[in-house]
């Protein structure tokens, strides 16, 4: 019996789709999530990544890590999104300390995309390997310089105020991501 190439080549190519998904790089959690003000605080970190447009953080050749800030919607929120909305136009300030020095880094995330999803997020130097406090300090949109983003509050279609600014901490241990693209 001749080996039907249409029928093998099909099942090469259902089993090909089958298999491939989309690459993620290897996140390492930073802490427990945290809930507050009716958001889930996440924060990650993974190997540097470049962005576009160029020039928005430390290019990934002059940084350590991408820190991220996941910052969704709980089920209690009570500005109109709905769970796990990912909430746009936050205030997002960081402080990176080494504990054993209290040497610090400070700086702002950005909001920005990948193909997990929108984060804020920055490419960040730190001090070399050891134990780390992540502060995240969030305001509200409209706050400070950053953009207004309006909320409905008239009676029928209204929702609450916004929350007050807030910092959240998280520790984590930095001992190196590997190299680049070796998951």
């Amino acid at each position: 019996m001749r080996p039907n190439w249409r029928r093998s080549a099909g099942f090469l190519w259902v089993l090909l789709a089958l298999t491939s998904t989309n690459v993620l790089a290897k996140e390492y959690p930073v802490g427990q999530p945290q809930q507050r003000e009716g958001m889930e605080l996440a924060a990650v970190y993974l190997q540097p990544i470049e962005m576009d447009p160029p020039n928005m953080m430390a290019p990934a050749k002059e940084s350590d890590i991408h820190l991220e800030a996941d910052i969704k919607a709980a089920k209690d929120n009570r500005n109109g999104f709905a769970e796990g909305d990912w909430i746009p136009y936050l205030a997002v300030d960081y402080e990176v300390i080494k504990l054993d020095d209290k040497q610090t880094k400070k700086g702002v995330f950005m909001p920005m995309v990948a193909n997990d999803g929108p984060h804020y997020g920055d490419n960040v130097k730190l001090m070399g390997p050891g134990k780390y406090r992540l502060v995240l300090h969030i305001a509200p949109p409209g706050g400070e310089g950053h953009e207004h983003f309006g909320r409905h509050v008239d009676k029928e279609t209204g929702v609450g105020d916004w929350f007050k600014p807030f910092s959240v901490e998280y520790d984590f241990t930095y001992a190196g991501i590997g190299k680049k693209g070796g998951y």
